[in-house]
């Protein structure tokens, strides 16, 4: 595992965010919104507190439980350089090995196949005693949305986690408080989610998702709890481009042109400024 820093930096986060826009911009489709929201923490997670990169010879686990957020992980697996940066434009492309949601029959880097949402922490959870039991220090990684903690199956692999006190387990939360068909609170409200992990047992930290030292702190913090640690990261739809933050329209549409144009001079500014 890296060493524990700051997170990633800035331009690091830039090139993660346009390659999100460069792959909805080619596919006429996709899911940019909540990809935003997420990339920073996958960023994290993936090229800083985990193994994860081709070469290494043991791996931990990771599983996109909002699956939706594939364009995420895509950007961040070619930062790991699991294959090339010019394989985006063929991402939901008919044939292509870049689907709307990961699938680990087709991509390598992709661990986990997901797509239906609270699915995901059941089969973390099951990664997770399966590893315990062989003895290894693999860590289990799951990030999931305000979509999955909808789901009942979810609150049944919470329960479960905490019950076989899984100790190599952290699930983060990227509550953005959108989903497609709007506010969370008002398609079903999950609030307050810390203090309901708590209640299920969970070692809980609720953190800024965008501020990458305190989503770095929380990271190493819960890969070194004792038992199941949740990450509540407070985070916005969007985020980083102004005409996409907090507007669920943006959970699944594609970019024209020139909108594509706007948000990469948005992202560079940005990054040209840390």
């Amino acid at each position: 595992m890296a060493e524990h820093d700051d997170g990633i930096d800035a331009h690091t986060l830039a090139r993660l965010e346009k390659r999100i826009l460069d792959a909805v911009l080619a596919a006429g489709a996709g899911h940019p919104g909540g990809s935003l929201s997420a990339v920073g923490i996958l960023g994290d997670i993936l090229l800083k507190q985990g193994r994860f990169r081709p070469e290494d010879q043991v791996q931990d686990w990771f599983v996109l439980a909002k699956g939706h957020a594939a364009p995420a992980l895509y950007s961040v697996l070619v930062e790991l350089g699991w294959f090339d940066e010019s394989e985006l434009a063929t991402y939901k492309h008919l044939g292509s090995r870049l689907q709307g949601h990961p699938d680990r029959r087709k991509l390598p880097g992709v661990q986990v196949t997901t797509g239906h949402l609270g699915q995901g922490l059941s089969v973390a959870v099951g990664l997770a005693i399966a590893e315990r039991r062989a003895g290894s220090d693999r860590h289990v990684w799951a990030v999931l949305g305000d979509g999955d903690l909808h789901e009942g199956q979810t609150w049944e692999a919470l329960m479960s986690a905490s019950h076989y006190g899984l100790g190599n387990l952290t699930a983060v939360v990227d509550a953005n408080g959108l989903s497609q068909h709007g506010a969370v609170s008002s398609v079903m409200s999950t609030e307050p989610v810390a203090e309901r992990l708590r209640a299920f047992g969970w070692n809980v930290a609720e953190v800024d998702g965008h501020d990458r030292a305190s989503v770095a702190t929380a990271l190493a913090e819960a890969r070194a709890a004792d038992g199941p640690a949740a990450i509540v990261a407070r985070t916005v739809k969007g985020h980083g481009v102004s005409f996409m933050e907090g507007d669920p329209l943006w959970h699944s549409r594609a970019l024209d042109a020139d909108e594509h144009a706007a948000a990469l001079a948005e992202i560079d500014a940005r990054a040209g400024a840390a």
